[in-house]
């Protein structure tokens, strides 16, 4: 005999929907074997006509009593097995066999055992899940009190793997509590005497999406935990040079010095690198970080630099990130967040919106020290400057506006 194979489209808590999918299949042919909340495995049979499936709660039991099941089988009832330690499950073929409960009272408290672990377990759901959300909403709170401007980025944060993580999250809860209602007003409905109306099962999403969705969640946590920076000669993005801003040539400092960089742990200084991101408002967003240095007189202490290092006169940087968002809407409050993201410590900054033709906005920032900031937006192109140097940025919006400008 061939098996067929089919993912459960209802809670088995649905026990009115499990027995109406259970006739349904065995008018097709297929005769259950086994029965799981994933899948459930059928044996190939002739079509049955008017085939009719019942449900009983086991109530902690592994096999219904003896007496039982002579009184069942007197009455046309065959006894297929349990299911998942929560029911006894009855079968009949013959249409004169009377109902196993005519009595909805006695069918009612039949299930009271079960309706009782039910919702147990519907509490302890309801409060697990609740402290989950409570320390998300204590973790945006947190950023609202430090700084409410840089809310918007966790929008960003949000729609990777922790968005769709809380998609995933209350679609399950949601599913949950679907079925625990399901079994418990049942159980309610048949203790006052009133047998509800079959109806179609309530089917719920198939077992293969969850498998996808655990896919997903899985590449983007890996995804996550790579390393995507990419040295900035290989990048083949949009992005404004540093040396474009810069009136005197400059050298990266394996160039300058002839050897590699070594950093402290911990420190971007010196990288000239881009680190592609994901997320679903702005599936294309990356940063790019440059460290340029004045190859004259770098030996004199007496010049400008941007991190203090005696060895050379001048050394500007460049930070820049650059999103392709999908809502369009969302660049200025992710350009002033991003702005605000960027600031440093026990600095006093300054904002400024100028115009500039052909753009949605341009704002520029500045501090009591060398750094300064520029945001500009055109449609859904959205790039936010954050840069230590001499030059003034205003002086170059032209090449800034490039950045937003390309196709």
């Amino acid at each position: 005999m061939k098996n067929a194979y089919k993912t459960t489209p209802v809670s088995l808590l649905d026990i009115q929907g499990l027995e109406r999918w259970l006739e349904e299949q065995a008018g097709k042919g297929l005769f259950p074997r086994l029965i799981r909340e994933d899948f459930t495995r059928f044996e190939r049979r002739e079509p049955i006509s008017a085939p009719r499936f019942r449900l009983e709660a086991a109530n902690g039991k592994n096999l219904a009593e003896p007496e039982r099941l002579e009184l069942y089988q007197q009455a046309g009832w065959q006894y297929w097995g349990l299911v998942s330690e929560l029911y006894f499950l009855f079968y009949t073929f013959d249409p004169a066999a009377p109902e196993l409960h005519t009595d909805p009272v006695t069918r009612g408290i039949s299930l009271e055992h079960l309706a009782g672990q039910v919702e147990k377990a519907r509490k302890k759901q309801r409060v697990w899940r609740l402290v989950l959300l409570g320390i998300l909403a204590a973790g945006i709170l947190h950023i609202w009190r430090m700084d409410p401007r840089r809310l918007p980025l966790c929008f960003l944060d949000l729609s990777g793997t922790a968005l769709i993580s809380l998609i995933v999250f209350i679609w399950m809860w949601w599913n949950e509590e679907r079925a625990f209602r399901l079994l418990l007003d049942l159980q309610r409905s048949l203790e006052l005497g009133i047998t509800p109306k079959p109806s179609r099962p309530r089917r719920r999403a198939p077992f293969w999406i969850s498998i996808l969705l655990a896919a997903l969640l899985l590449i983007l946590v890996i995804g996550d935990r790579l390393d995507h920076s990419t040295p900035l000669e290989r990048f083949s993005g949009t992005y404004v040079n540093l040396q474009q801003l810069e009136p005197e040539p400059l050298s990266t400092y394996e160039e300058l010095f002839g050897e590699p960089h070594h950093k402290s742990p911990g420190s971007d200084w010196g990288d000239n690198t881009a680190t592609r991101q994901f997320s679903l408002f702005s599936p294309n967003w990356y940063t790019v970080n440059q460290t340029l240095l004045s190859p004259e007189e770098r030996e004199s202490k007496s010049g400008y630099s941007s991190n203090g290092d005696p060895r050379y006169v001048y050394s500007p940087t460049l930070e820049a990130v650059y999103f392709h968002l999908a809502i369009p809407a969302m660049a200025r409050p992710i350009a002033l967040a991003q702005m605000a993201e960027q600031e440093a410590v026990n600095l006093t900054w300054t904002y400024e919106e100028v115009d500039y033709p052909g753009l949605d906005f341009v704002i520029l920032s500045r501090s009591n020290s060398q750094y300064q900031g520029a945001a500009l937006a055109k449609g859904g192109r959205l790039a936010v400057f954050h840069y230590g140097g001499r030059e003034d940025l205003a002086d170059h919006l032209d090449v800034l506006a490039e950045a937003v400008s390309k196709k």
